[in-house]
């Protein structure tokens, strides 16, 4: 039996001559200090004592006007500006704990709270630079505090 005879190319062949498809590059985790927050509205909470869904025209407007000044900060410039914080959730009312508990989302750690104009606050969960929308507190009642030097 006669015995095959592999034929050898030509020419070597390149990696640069091999086609393979293009896969994206993972470029890594956004940047936290210098990139943009970005919303999303599809968790937020409709019903309860802190719920987005009782937006009187004015909350509306004063809330679509800070986000729309928001977009175009970055988290750095967000916290030069005191404009949010994160607080444990242990630390919030009890009131604020028990609607976690009610909507399921007892397990959160911190919750972020962003100023939009004297008492009302924009609570929200964070992810990287994700937020999600997850209540509208008038009168500063998800975590209330003592004035300071009055």
């Amino acid at each position: 039996m006669p015995r095959e005879r592999r034929r050898k190319p030509k020419r070597p062949i390149l990696p640069s001559d091999i086609q393979t498809p293009k896969i994206p590059v993972y470029l890594g985790s956004p940047n936290l200090k210098s990139g943009h927050l970005s919303w999303r509205f599809s968790s937020a909470d409709i019903d309860g004592p802190f719920s987005c869904g009782q937006f009187t025209h004015d909350d509306f407007t004063q809330f679509w006007d800070r986000l729309r000044a928001f977009e175009n900060m970055n988290v750095a410039q967000f916290r030069a500006a005191q404009s949010f914080h994160g607080v444990p959730t242990t630390n919030i009312s009890r009131k604020a704990k028990e609607r976690l508990e009610e909507i399921r989302l007892d397990d959160i750690d911190i919750i972020w709270g962003f100023r939009i104009m004297g008492t009302c606050r924009l609570w929200c969960m964070r992810h990287e630079n994700l937020l999600s929308v997850l209540w509208w507190d008038r009168k500063h009642e998800v975590y209330p505090v003592d004035k300071k030097h009055t």
